[in-house]
C-alpha cells in the first residue's frame, strides 16, 4: 500500500478521506453513547430485572428502538429521583436522540455505501473470479490475509481517531481556561503600563523638544560641512573619472594597436607557412643545383622568421633540416626533422628523408623503420621503397631488398635505379642468369643506360666470361665522348683484354685510358690507370716503356705499392740487376704495407741479388707467414737457405715442395743441388733422373751435366 502526506494529496482526495473520518467517528460516538447508557442500566447488573426473557442468548438485539421505560424495570416508578438523577435522564434522553438520528444517518450511509459495496463486490468478484482461473490457492489465502490486515489497519486509525477527539478536546478546554487567565493579566498590566508611560511621555516630549532642538541645529551646521565635503568629492570624482576614461581610451588605443599588430602578424605568418608549403614542392621537383639552393634560401629565410615569431610550423622545421642535409649536419637534420614530424606525422616525405639521414650516419635499422611508415603512408613513392631496398641491403636482407626493388619499379616502370640494383642482388647472391636477365631487360629498357651496360661487362669479367664482357664494354664506349666514365671503360675494358692475354689490343684501350686519364680528377685514379698501361707495356716487351710509366704512376701516387713492386722486378730482372734501386723501392713500399706478400717475397729476392742471403731468407719466411702455402715463396726460402750453408733446412723446404707438387721440377733440380752440396749423392742422382725422365728438355743442359757426374 502506498501511504501519502496530508500535503501530497489533492483536494479531491482530502474531501474524501475527511468524509471517511467523520463517518468513523460519528460510529464511534454513537457505540460511546450506547456503552454510557448500558451502564446506567442497574437492571442488567442487579436483581431488579427486566420482565424479558434472555434465555434466548441474544440480549438487546442492535438496531432495536430502546426507550427509558423499556430499559427499567416498573419498581423504578416509585423510587423517588433525585435532581441529579432527572438531569442525567435528559441528558439520556438528548442522547438517545442524536443517537438515533446518527443512527439513521448512519444506517443511510451504510446501505449506500453497501451498494455502492455491493456493486463493487460484485465486479471485483467478476474480476477475482476470472484471475481466481488463473491464480492458485496461495494467492486467494494472500488476498484474504491483506483484507484481514486491512480491517486491522482501519480499526487502528479508528481508535487513534478517538484517542485524537479526546486529547483535542481536554486541550481546548485547557487552552480556553489559561486565554482567560491570561487576558485578565494582560488587562491590568497595560493598565498599569499606560499610566506609566504617560507619565514617561510627557517627561520625554520635554527632554525631546529640546534634544531636537540642539540635534536640528547640529544637524543644520553638519549638512552645511557634508554639502561641501560632497561638492569637493563629486569635483574629485569627476576629475578621476575623467582620468579614467582617458586611460581607458589610451588602454583600448593600445589592444586596438596590438590586435592590429597580431592580425598583420598572424596574416605574414600564414603567408610564409603557405610560401614555405609552396617552396617544399618546388624543392621535390627542382632540377638543377642552382634552383635548389635558392629556394632552400628562401625557404630558411622564411623559416627562421616564423620560429622567431613564436610559430612552430612543420614546413619550417623540414626546410630547415634540407639546409643542415645540405651542409652535411646530419645530426641538425634530424632534429629538425623530428620536430617536423612531432607537428605533423602524416607526411610521408618526412619519414623519407629521416630514412636517408639514418641511412646516412649508418643508423640501418632505424632507418628501415622510418622507410616503412614512409611506405604505408604513400605507398606509391617509389623512392621510399627503393631506399628501403638499399637499407635490406645494408642489414644483409637481400631477399627483402629484392622484393623492394621489384616493388619501385612496379610503381613506376621508368624508376631506372630499382632495375639496377635487382641486377646487383642477384650477382650478389651469385645467380649469373638472373643477373643477366635483369641487366638485359633494364638495357632494353633504357639503351642509353651506359653504366648498366658497364656493370654487365663487369659482372662477365668476374666469372670470367672474357668474350662477353669485353662485348659490353665496347658497346658501352661506342657511346660515350670524352668524358670521365669514357676514361674508366677503356679502363677497364683494356684490364679485361689483359687477363683474355689479348696484349696488343689490351694495349690500344690502356693508351685510351692513359691519354684521357686527365679527366679523372682523383689523383690515385689517374695512377692506376697510368699503372695499368705500364703492366701492358711490360708484356708487350716494351720495358723501358713500363719503367717510366710506372715512376709516373709513383710521382701521381707516392704509395702506389704495386708501381714499386713491378718497378723493382724490372730493376732486377736477368741481365739489367739494379738491386740497390729495388731494394730502395721496396723498403720504401714496406713502410707502406710491412704486412704484403709481394713486397716480403722482392725483398728476399733483392738481398739474394745482394748476396745477404740471412736477409733474404728473414724477408722469405715472413712472405710465407702472410701465404704459408706459396711455393714460389718456399722455393725461394729453399734456394737462400742453401745459398747461406742451412742445407737441412733447404732439403727439408725442397722436399715440402715435391711432395706437394711432383710436377714441380724446378724444386727436384734444387733438391738435388742441395743434396749434392751435403753429400747424399744417390738421392741427388734420383731427382736428377725423376726430371729428366719427367721433362727431358727441363734445363736439360745443367741436368744432363750433373747426371754425368755421377755416371
Amino acid at each position: 500500500m502506498e501511504f501519502k502526506r496530508w500535503k501530497d494529496l489533492s483536494d479531491e482526495e482530502k474531501d474524501k478521506r475527511l468524509k471517511k473520518i467523520c463517518s468513523y467517528a460519528a460510529s464511534a460516538l454513537f457505540i460511546i453513547i450506547f456503552l454510557l447508557i448500558l451502564m446506567k442500566c442497574e437492571a442488567c447488573s442487579s436483581t431488579y430485572r427486566h420482565n424479558r426473557d434472555f434465555s434466548d442468548g441474544r440480549g438487546h438485539a442492535y438496531g432495536e428502538r430502546l426507550s427509558g421505560n423499556d430499559l427499567f424495570a416498573d419498581d423504578y416508578d416509585t423510587i423517588i429521583q433525585s435532581d441529579s438523577e432527572k438531569d442525567d435522564a435528559e441528558k439520556a434522553a438528548e442522547l438517545e436522540a442524536a443517537r438515533l438520528k446518527a443512527a439513521e444517518e448512519e444506517e443511510a450511509r451504510l446501505k449506500a455505501e453497501k451498494k455502492a459495496a455491493e456493486k463493487a463486490e460484485s465486479e471485483k468478484a467478476e474480476a477475482e473470479r476470472l484471475a481466481a482461473e488463473k491464480k492458485n490457492q496461495k494467492a486467494e489465502e494472500e488476498k484474504i490475509k491483506k483484507a484481514e490486515a486491512k480491517k486491522a489497519a482501519e480499526e487502528k486509525k479508528i481508535k487513534a481517531a478517538e484517542e485524537a477527539a479526546r486529547k483535542k478536546a481536554a486541550d481546548d478546554k485547557k487552552k480556553a481556561e489559561e486565554a482567560a487567565r491570561k487576558k485578565a493579566a494582560d488587562y491590568r498590566k497595560k493598565a498599569e503600563e499606560a499610566a506609566r508611560k504617560k507619565a514617561e511621555d510627557d517627561k520625554k516630549k520635554a527632554e525631546e523638544n529640546a534634544r531636537r532642538k540642539a540635534e536640528e541645529d547640529k544637524k543644520k551646521a553638519e549638512e552645511a560641512a557634508r554639502k561641501k565635503a560632497e561638492e569637493d568629492r563629486k569635483k574629485a570624482e569627476q576629475t578621476a573619472k575623467q582620468k579614467a576614461e582617458e586611460e581607458q581610451r589610451i588602454k583600448k588605443a593600445l589592444e586596438e594597436a596590438e590586435r592590429n599588430r597580431l592580425n598583420a602578424e598572424k596574416a605574414e605568418n600564414e603567408k610564409n607557412i603557405s610560401k614555405l608549403d609552396d617552396i617544399s614542392k618546388k624543392l621535390e621537383n627542382a632540377t638543377s643545383e642552382a634552383e635548389k639552393q635558392k629556394l632552400l634560401d628562401e625557404g630558411v629565410a622564411l623559416a627562421n622568421k616564423l620560429i622567431e615569431n613564436g610559430v612552430e610550423n612543420d614546413s619550417a622545421h623540414y626546410i630547415l633540416s634540407q639546409d643542415a642535409q645540405k651542409k652535411k649536419d646530419y645530426n641538425r637534420a634530424l632534429t629538425e626533422l623530428e620536430k617536423a614530424i612531432a607537428l605533423n606525422e602524416s607526411n610521408y616525405l618526412y619519414y623519407y628523408d629521416m630514412g636517408k639521414l639514418q641511412y646516412l650516419l649508418r643508423r640501418y635499422n632505424d632507418a628501415k623503420v622510418s622507410f616503412i611508415r614512409s611506405v604505408e603512408l604513400n605507398d606509391h613513392f617509389s623512392p621510399s621503397v627503393y631506399n628501403l631496398g638499399l637499407t635490406y641491403v645494408k642489414l644483409n636482407d637481400e631477399n627483402s631488398a629484392l622484393t623492394s626493388f621489384k616493388k619501385s619499379v612496379s610503381i613506376n616502370p621508368e624508376y631506372e635505379k630499382g632495375y639496377i640494383e635487382q641486377a646487383r642482388v642477384y650477382n650478389r647472391q651469385g645467380k649469373l642468369a638472373e643477373c643477366v636477365k635483369a641487366y638485359d631487360n633494364l638495357i632494353k629498357l633504357f639503351p642509353d643506360n651506359t653504366s648498366a651496360i658497364m656493370e654487365l661487362g663487369s659482372v662477365y669479367y668476374q666469372y670470367g666470361k672474357y668474350a662477353e664482357s669485353e662485348a659490353q664494354y665496347k658497346k658501352a664506349l661506342d657511346k660515350l665522348n670524352k668524358s670521365e666514365t669514357k676514361t674508366l671503360t677503356a679502363y677497364n675494358l683494356s684490364k679485361v683484354l689483359y687477363d683474355d692475354k689479348k696484349y696488343a689490343e689490351a694495349s690500344r684501350y690502356g693508351w685510351i685510358a692513359y691519354d684521357e686519364k686527365d679527366f679523372l680528377l682523383n689523383e690515385v685514379q689517374q695512377a692506376n690507370v697510368t699503372y695499368n698501361y705500364a703492366l701492358i707495356q711490360e708484356k708487350n716487351n716494351k720495358i723501358e716503356d713500363a719503367k717510366k710509366l710506372y715512376k709516373e704512376a709513383l710521382a701521381l701516387n707516392p704509395t702506389h705499392i704495386k708501381s714499386k713492386i713491378n718497378l723493382s722486378v724490372l730493376y732486377m730482372a736477368e741481365g739489367n740487376e739494379e738491386p740497390d734501386k729495388a731494394l730502395s723501392l721496396l723498403l720504401d713500399a714496406y713502410k707502406t704495407d710491412s704486412k704484403d706478400f709481394s713486397v716480403n717475397n722482392n725483398l728476399g729476392t733483392a738481398y739474394m741479388l745482394k748476396e745477404d742471403y740471412a736477409s733474404a731468407e728473414k724477408y722469405y719466411k715472413a712472405a710465407l707467414e702472410i701465404i704459408p702455402e706459396d711455393d714460389d715463396a718456399l722455393l725461394n726460402l729453399a734456394n737462400s737457405q742453401v745459398k747461406g750453408g742451412k742445407l737441412t733446412d733447404a732439403i727439408a723446404n725442397f722436399t715440402k715442395i715435391t711432395s706437394k707438387n711432383p710436377d714441380n721440377l724446378e724444386a727436384y733440380v734444387g733438391l738435388a743441388k742441395a743434396q749434392i752440396q751435403a753429400g747424399d749423392g744417390s738421392s741427388a742422382y734420383k731427382n736428377l733422373l725423376y726430371v729428366r725422365n719427367k721433362n727431358p728438355s727441363f734445363r736439360k743442359a745443367e741436368v744432363q751435366s750433373l747426371i754425368a757426374v755421377f755416371e
